[in-house]
């Protein structure tokens, strides 16, 4: 008896992991991204934008990653790696262009692989560009970071009746680093956030970015785009 329970228990158990998904490793390559979208929120015009969506092969046989396609010549996206081994993870970073487009825009990338179940998985992202909320915002809408100037300070705005929290994410690129990434607002007023540009960048223009979420009801996003440059 009390072996048929531990083999009921076992099989249980078994039948728990399998159908959760955790322990099975899918026959061949096999691609999955863990967020196929992204929100940038309210942007300014003709700033370039980044942002890194990462992918991971969830196969047993290599996942080679083929053409990676846009459907805006504002958008560039490339793959950190051609090649990615079973069980490894990589990243399709973006770059896009909001030049003089108004309004709300969105777009799609689609990336091209070896996956025989899925040869072709679409990303997406979006964003409103020179549309700013009046309660939620930031002051400056932008940062640029020339030769030789040190730390600045951008303000987030909360100009309603209500306290607001909100969390910053950056994006793991090493360009600068914020003073905070959350924090609470009280109504009409305005935290400081100081953004310090990393000093052992080497000599060349960078395009960064970090986003700004509001916890309001719907919740608000903005990016600022941050450009540096080293001589």
């Amino acid at each position: 008896m009390k072996l048929l329970g531990l083999l009921f228990i076992t099989s249980v158990v078994s039948f728990l992991f399998i159908s959760s998904g955790k322990c099975i490793q899918v026959s061949g390559p096999s691609l999955i991204i863990d967020n196929k979208s992204f929100d940038f929120g309210s942007v300014p015009s003709d700033f370039k934008l980044i942002h890194s969506f990462k992918i991971r092969n969830a196969g047993t046989e290599p996942l080679k990653i083929g053409s990676i396609l846009t459907n805006c010549d504002c958008t560039t996206a490339s793959s950190l790696d051609s090649i990615i081994a079973p069980g490894d993870s990589s990243q399709i970073k973006m770059f896009f262009h909001t030049r003089e487009y108004y309004g709300t825009t969105n777009r799609t990338i689609s990336i091209e692989s070896n996956d025989p179940q899925k040869p072709v998985c679409e990303i997406e992202y979006s964003a409103n560009i020179d549309y700013f909320h009046k309660l939620h915002t930031s002051d400056p809408k932008y940062l640029i970071f020339l030769p030789g100037q040190g730390p600045k300070d951008i303000k987030l705005i909360n100009q309603s009746d209500k306290r607001v929290e909100y969390i910053l994410e950056s994006e793991h690129d090493s360009v600068f680093i914020l003073s905070k990434l959350s924090g609470e607002i009280k109504a009409s007023n305005a935290d400081i956030i100081k953004v310090t540009v990393n000093d052992k960048l080497k000599k060349g223009t960078y395009y960064s970015n970090f986003t700004v979420t509001y916890n309001t009801s719907p919740a608000l996003r903005l990016t600022v785009p941050v450009k540096v440059v080293k001589y």
